[in-house]
C-alpha cells in the first residue's frame, strides 16, 4: 500500500495555474488548491502558518513545511501519519481477522481486526466503533506449541 499519485490530468491543471505538485500527493495538491483559490478567488492575504510542533514533526520525516500555509502543513502531517499507517500494515502484514493489541496497552488488552480502511484506520470486532489508526498497534504473535 502507498500514498495516491496525480494523474497527469491533475498535474497539467496545476502547472496551468502556477501550483508546484513535484513529490506532492493529492491530498497536499488538495490543500495547495484551496490556498490559490482562497487568495486569488477570495483575495485572502494571510493563509496561516504552521505551528513548532508541526515544523518539527514533518523534519524528522524530511519535511520542510516552515514556510507553508496552514492548510498545506496539515496535509503534510496528515500524509506522513497516513504512510505510517501503511508502513505498519505492511511490515506487520495485518489483515482482517489478525490479533493486535495497542502499543501502549499497560493492560494488555486484545483485540480482532474487522476491517482496514485506505489510511490504515484499522476497525476492531465486537462493535461499539472500536478503532485504532494502525502505527498505534503490535501484531500479537501466535505461539506454536511444542510436541
Amino acid at each position: 500500500m502507498n500514498l495516491s499519485k496525480l494523474s497527469k490530468k491533475q498535474i497539467q491543471f496545476c502547472c496551468s495555474i502556477g501550483i508546484e505538485t513535484a513529490n506532492c500527493t493529492p491530498t497536499i495538491v488538495y490543500a495547495k488548491l484551496m490556498d490559490w483559490i482562497d487568495k486569488n478567488f477570495w483575495g485572502k492575504a494571510d493563509l496561516g502558518k504552521p505551528t513548532e510542533k508541526q515544523i518539527e514533526l514533518a523534519k524528522i520525516f524530511g519535511y520542510d513545511i516552515k514556510y507553508a500555509s496552514r492548510r498545506v502543513s496539515f496535509a503534510t502531517i496528515d500524509e506522513i501519519m497516513t504512510q505510517l499507517n501503511l508502513n505498519s500494515i505492511k511490515s506487520q502484514n495485518l489483515k482482517p481477522g489478525d490479533k493486535v493489541k495497542h502499543k501502549r496497552d499497560k493492560i494488555g488488552v486484545t483485540y480482532t481486526i474487522f476491517s482496514i480502511t485506505e489510511d490504515g484506520l484499522i476497525y476492531f470486532k465486537g462493535g461499539q466503533g472500536k478503532k485504532a489508526w494502525a502505527r498505534n498497534l503490535k501484531k500479537k504473535q501466535i505461539k506454536k506449541l511444542k510436541n
